[in-house]
């Protein structure tokens, strides 16, 4: 039987001792199916940052290809239809270049700030199938329906409520800190069909795709939006005007492709890896970006003395 092979993608936007970390842990667990790594590093960086990741990309040159956009998007609503007229910016999307590049049957999305504990990739080759990707389904914890006992990771694809009802669980003893507001309701694109719900996808921060299925339904070849597209799912009333919100990477990919028909193998990848699911917050909070990279270079020099001492020297 031939052996299966994974790219790895990582989107990289600061993190020099965890984005190490989290390649190191995943070379020592899953190395012998890693083929290559696609590093796509944003064009900015942390303002609390000043170190870069040239020693991680020297010292894996050989597994490294690398690649920085021209656009930084940051968190900003994804402009559709840009993305079909300027090619700098559809390569901007996260995990774009990797995505369209890869010579693998399979790519792995992880993000950089990860410590990998066991064989996340080989675990995940083993349960994929034919789904076009396996890994942690649905931010759950966000979803009503998962708060009211109706969905969770693994009925994603039988509870298909209609809005009215989606807005009434959603609306049902709503708290800001569990769940993300709707004053104005829902997109169109939910008022058509609720499902899958606004929180359901395939958790990126460390992800086995079917690279060869999931190109070709994705953009440029396919109808897909990329799945680093940010799209607006809603709006709620902020201080001084109506405000979108915006779900997370790959919610609106994951959409599209349930409805063209495909399916996701739930796997729990947090048997094999440590994520700090803050990375977001840590970046705007200077104690804790600061602790996550002291805790990671620690982590490094008693575990990768090798590449530590390459680090220092």
């Amino acid at each position: 039987m031939q052996k299966k092979t994974v790219d790895v993608i990582i989107n990289v936007f600061g993190k020099p001792h965890q984005t190490a970390l989290s390649l190191l842990s995943l070379l020592e667990q899953s190395g012998q199916h890693v083929n290559k790594i696609y590093f796509q590093e944003e064009p900015c960086t942390s303002e609390f940052e000043k170190n870069d990741h040239t020693k991680i990309i020297q010292f894996l040159n050989d597994k490294i290809i690398y690649f920085k956009p021209k656009y930084w998007n940051g968190i900003e609503p994804t402009d559709i239809e840009k993305l079909s007229t300027d090619r700098d910016y559809l390569l901007s999307m996260r995990y774009q270049h990797g995505w369209e590049n890869s010579k693998s049957e399979y790519i792995l999305t992880i993000h950089n700030d990860i410590d990998v504990k066991a064989d996340v990739a080989g675990n995940l080759l083993s349960v994929i199938g034919d789904n076009v990707g396996a890994g942690e389904v649905g931010q759950c914890w966000w979803c009503p329906a998962f708060q009211n006992g109706l969905c969770d990771s693994s009925r994603y694809m039988s509870f298909k409520p209609s809005y009215s009802y989606l807005m009434k669980i959603y609306n049902k003893n709503f708290d800001p800190k569990k769940r993300r507001a709707y004053c104005l309701g829902l997109s169109d694109q939910f008022h058509e069909n609720a499902w899958p719900l606004p929180e359901c996808r395939l958790n990126e921060w460390c992800a086995l795709i079917n690279i060869d299925k999931a190109r070709k339904e994705t953009m440029p070849f396919g109808k897909a939006a990329p799945i680093g597209a940010l799209i607006s799912s809603g709006a709620f009333i902020g201080e001084n005007r109506d405000q979108p919100v915006c779900l997370d990477t790959g919610v609106q990919w994951f959409r599209d492709m349930v409805l063209a028909g495909y399916s996701f193998a739930n796997y729990d990848v947090n048997q094999d890896i440590d994520h700090d699911r803050r990375g977001n917050a840590a970046l705007g909070a200077p104690e804790l970006y600061v602790k996550a990279e002291i805790v990671a270079l620690h982590k490094i020099k008693d575990r990768y003395p090798e590449f530590y001492n390459f680090y220092i020297s």
